[in-house]
C-alpha cells in the first residue's frame, strides 16, 4: 500500500506535469500562429503590404518568448539571444526575397522588443512580484476567477500538504524542488505546530532566497522564542528577501522579540540594525522610540532610512525635533521620508523647517515639501507657496 509521502509526491508530480503541458501548449499556439502569419506575409509577395505589416512580426514572436521567460526565467539569457537571432534572420530572409525594409524602423522595433523582454526577464526572477501582478489582474478584472483558479488551482497542492501527515510536510522541506520547499515552509507557518521550529530554523540557511523568507515568516507566525536569535542572525542574509522575511518574522513575534530587537539596534552589522528597525516598526511599540531616535545618528544611510520610516509610523510629538533634524541629513531618501513624516504631525513647529526645506538641493525633496505645505492649514505655508510661484 503506498505511503502518504509517496501519495504526496505522486500527486505533486501529476500536477506539475499537467501545468507544464498547459504552459507549453499555450506557448506553442502563439508560436505557430506567429509562424503562419510570417509565411503568409512571404507568400503574398506584396512588398508594400509586407513592409507595412513587418513591424508587427517581432511583437508576435515576443508573446511566446515572454511567456517562456515568465514561466522558465532561468532560460532568460538563452531566450534573449534566440530573439535577437530570430529577428536578424527574418530581416535577412525578407531582404533576400526582395522586400526592402526601412532599417531604422526595423532596428527600432527590434530594440524596443529586446528592451521590453529583458526588463520582464529581470522582473521574472522575482516570482513574488510576477505573481502579485497576476493576482491583482485576475482578482480585479471582473473575470470571476481568482489567481489560484486561473493558475490551474495550485491551492489543491497546498490542500494535499495540509491533509497529509505532519511528517510528510517536514520531509517536503528537503525536496529538491525549491517551490515544494517554499510551499512546505509556508504550510508549517499556517499549521502553527511548535514541532516545526527546529526544521524551519534549519531552513534559514536554504540556498533559495524565497524558501529562507517563507521559513522566517513561518517562524514568526509560530511565535516560539527559540527562533528569536536565529531570526536576528538571519537579518544578515546576503539577499534582501531573506532579510525582509526575518524582519517580518521578528515583528510578528511582538513582545517576545521586543527587547532583543532593541538590543539589535546596537549590533555591529548594519543589516541587523536595519532589520531591527523594520521589525520594531511592525511591532509598533512606542517604547522603541528612544532607541530609534539614537539610531538617527547611525553612520549607515540604509539604517537611517528605515529608522526615519519607523519614527514616522509609530512616533509621537516627542520625535518632532528628530524629524526636523533629519531634513538636513546627507541622504536624500532620509530627507524625503522626514518631510512625509512631518507633514502628518499636525504641529505648528514643523512649518518653518519645511519652508526652509524649499531650498533643498534635490528637486525631488523640494517637490515633496511643496506637497507637504499644501496639506498644512497655516498662513505661513500659504505665503511660502505663493512666493515660490
Amino acid at each position: 500500500m503506498p505511503t502518504p509521502s509517496r501519495i504526496l509526491a505522486s500527486a505533486h508530480q501529476t500536477l506539475e506535469e499537467r501545468r507544464d503541458t498547459v504552459k507549453l501548449g499555450i506557448i506553442a499556439i502563439f508560436a505557430v500562429t506567429s509562424l503562419i502569419f510570417t509565411l503568409y506575409l512571404i507568400v503574398t509577395r506584396d512588398q508594400v503590404f509586407a513592409a507595412s505589416l513587418y513591424p508587427l512580426i517581432p511583437h508576435l514572436y515576443l508573446i511566446p518568448i515572454i511567456l517562456l521567460a515568465l514561466w522558465y526565467p532561468r532560460r532568460g539569457l538563452q531566450i534573449t539571444l534566440l530573439l535577437i537571432a530570430a529577428i536578424l534572420l527574418l530581416t535577412t530572409f525578407l531582404f533576400l526575397e526582395g522586400i526592402v525594409l526601412n532599417p531604422f524602423i526595423a532596428l527600432l522595433n527590434a530594440g524596443m522588443d529586446i528592451a521590453i523582454f529583458v526588463a520582464l526577464a529581470l522582473y521574472a526572477k522575482d516570482r513574488t512580484l510576477v505573481e502579485s501582478f497576476l493576482r491583482g489582474f485576475f482578482e480585479h478584472s471582473g473575470l470571476g476567477e481568482t489567481f489560484e483558479e486561473a493558475m490551474e488551482h495550485p491551492s489543491v497542492r497546498a490542500k494535499i500538504k495540509f491533509e497529509g501527515a505532519f511528517e510528510d510536510v517536514i520531509r517536503a522541506l528537503h525536496n529538491p524542488d525549491e517551490e515544494v520547499r517554499e510551499e512546505a515552509a509556508r504550510a508549517l507557518g499556517e499549521l502553527g505546530d511548535s514541532r516545526a521550529v527546529e526544521p524551519l530554523i534549519g531552513l534559514l540557511s536554504d540556498e533559495n532566497r524565497y524558501v529562507r523568507r517563507e521559513a522566517a515568516k513561518s517562524l514568526g507566525k509560530i511565535g516560539d522564542e527559540r527562533a528569536i536569535v536565529p531570526l536576528i542572525n538571519a537579518l544578515k542574509d546576503e539577499d534582501r528577501y531573506g532579510r525582509e522575511g526575518a524582519a517580518e518574522g521578528l515583528g510578528d513575534m511582538g513582545e517576545k522579540a521586543f527587547s532583543h530587537l532593541v538590543s539589535a539596534m546596537e549590533d555591529p552589522d548594519w543589516h541587523v540594525r536595519t532589520g531591527a528597525a523594520v521589525a520594531l516598526r511592525i511591532i509598533g511599540d512606542k517604547r522603541a522610540l528612544p532607541a530609534l531616535t539614537r539610531a538617527m545618528q547611525d553612520e549607515n544611510r540604509f539604517v537611517r532610512r528605515e529608522v526615519i520610516k519607523s519614527l514616522g509610523r509609530i512616533g509621537d510629538h516627542s520625535v518632532i525635533d528628530t524629524l526636523i533634524a533629519a531634513l538636513k541629513d546627507p541622504d536624500r531618501s532620509v530627507r524625503l521620508r522626514a518631510v512625509s513624516a512631518l507633514s502628518k504631525c499636525n504641529d505648528p513647529r514643523v512649518v518653518e523647517p519645511l519652508i526652509e526645506a524649499l531650498n533643498d538641493e534635490d528637486s525631488g525633496v523640494r517637490l515633496r515639501v511643496i506637497r507637504a505645505l499644501e496639506e498644512i492649514d497655516d498662513p505661513r505655508a500659504v505665503e511660502a507657496l505663493n512666493n515660490t510661484i
